[in-house]
């Protein structure tokens, strides 16, 4: 998929966010950034992305299940039963994680 202009994600429909389709694609959206926005430091930034997540987590029930991702998820589960796939436990793929991410941090 083409990587769309960044000044067309907001006034389209089907609108895009981050390459994934968002449920929100045909309502209005607010001016993005809201007014004020990149005046606030780097910190501020992120505290404000931050309590916005947490307010649209308050209910999750209320955000529907992508269909892609129900196919995903059906995908996975079927090769889990038939025995397909590598499983590891927690401690091991937590050990990999954060071998990967001292690594990356060099």
């Amino acid at each position: 998929m083409a990587r769309e202009d960044a000044s067309m994600r907001h006034t389209m429909p089907g609108v895009i966010f981050g390459g994934v389709r968002s449920i929100l694609a045909d309502m209005s959206l607010p001016a993005m950034p809201p007014p004020g926005f990149d005046e606030l430091s780097p910190a501020e930034k992120l505290d404000y992305v931050q309590a916005l997540w947490e307010r649209a987590a308050l209910h999750p029930e209320a955000v529907p299940a992508l269909e892609w991702h129900r196919e995903i998820l059906a995908e996975r589960l079927a090769a889990h039963r038939a025995g397909q796939g590598s499983r590891r436990s927690w401690e091991e793929a937590r050990r990999d994680l954060l071998s990967r991410l001292r690594a990356a941090q060099r």
